[in-house]
């Protein structure tokens, strides 16, 4: 589920993890929500634990988690191990590995190179391809996600986009 608020300064993304409660046994396995906040203004990334009986928010231990300059939007990978986040005026993207507590530890090698002007971050179903709308450089960065989590840059890559593209999402049919 993604809300967007209309000043445009916090992209808040819900996200499901699923951690083991009692051992391997999945039977036992008792979701986990949290939900990540892209902070423009203060150079980070709020983390919290939702409350799913109330859909209270409440801040993770370490929160909040440095980010690149201006951050200004959020993905998470379909596994719920990983968080990409579009630093507007770094032209990079922050990698995070989603620790069970819902803490972000820097994945190695972030941040990673982006066009001029990040507008938007996408992780494609598959969980394997990430994508970076370019805003001022009208192109899209496509990579590879690795198993650790961080990218690289697919061959060809940026991709030629309209002008000014401000947000990206892949969809799987």
């Amino acid at each position: 589920m993604k809300l967007f608020l209309s000043a445009g300064i916090l992209t808040l993304f819900m996200l499901t993890i699923l951690s083991g409660c009692g051992g391997n046994d999945p039977s036992t396995t008792v979701p986990k929500f949290f939900a990540y906040v892209a902070n423009r203004s203060s150079n980070d990334v709020s983390a919290y634990s939702i409350n799913t009986a109330t859909g209270a928010l409440t801040a993770i231990a370490g929160s909040p988690f440095a980010a690149g300059t201006v951050p200004i939007s959020v993905a998470v990978d379909p596994s719920g191990k990983s968080v990409y986040v579009a630093n507007a005026n770094s032209a990079d993207v922050s990698a995070y590995t989603i620790d069970a507590d819902g803490s972000l530890a820097a994945v190695p090698g972030s941040p990673f190179a982006a066009g001029a002007g990040p507008s938007s971050v996408t992780v494609d179903p598959s969980g394997k391809l990430a994508y970076v709308a370019n805003n001022i450089s009208s192109n899209v960065s496509a990579y590879c996600i690795n198993a650790n989590g961080s990218l690289t840059p697919i061959p060809g890559s940026p991709f030629a986009a309209g002008t000014n593209p401000n947000s990206i999402v892949t969809v799987r049919r």
